[in-house]
């Protein structure tokens, strides 16, 4: 029987660039042995990309902010989340069907533990990883 697994890990400003360049695949030393570059092209967005995640997280906080003080430099920015399952789950499954569960699982995440009234908004690069 397969489940879904979550992880959700806590990222400071100084986090963000390194997640970037992790989550799009822009170099080739990664510390998980286990991503295989050769399929990368495989990963696709649930949202709009961003180019550059720290800019882009950055400038939505300026934005939606609702005081003019500073973010304090030590300031947790966004939660990264891994959502996933076994390669068993996803074996004997389409393309649609890997789609649907990603979209329900953001859904689902995003409903349960966003904040206030941002909810989807605040979702700024989920991206999908070819899981099988």
């Amino acid at each position: 029987m397969s489940f879904v697994v979550a992880r959700m890990q806590k990222m400071k400003a100084g986090n963000l660039v390194g997640m970037g360049n992790h989550n799009q695949r822009l170099t080739d030393n990664h510390s998980n042995k286990d991503i295989d570059t050769e399929r990368s092209y495989l990963n696709y967005d649930l949202v709009n990309r961003t180019d550059n995640y720290k800019t882009d997280i950055q400038q939505f906080i300026n934005e939606n902010k609702s005081s003019s003080r500073a973010v304090r430099k030590d300031a947790v920015l966004i939660n990264e989340w891994i959502i996933t399952s076994d390669n068993q789950f996803f074996k004997d499954k389409d393309d649609k069907e890997i789609k649907d569960f990603f979209d329900t699982a953001k859904s689902y995440f995003s409903d349960k533990c966003s904040i206030g009234k941002l909810n989807n908004s605040i979702i700024k690069s989920p991206l999908v990883s070819n899981p099988y």
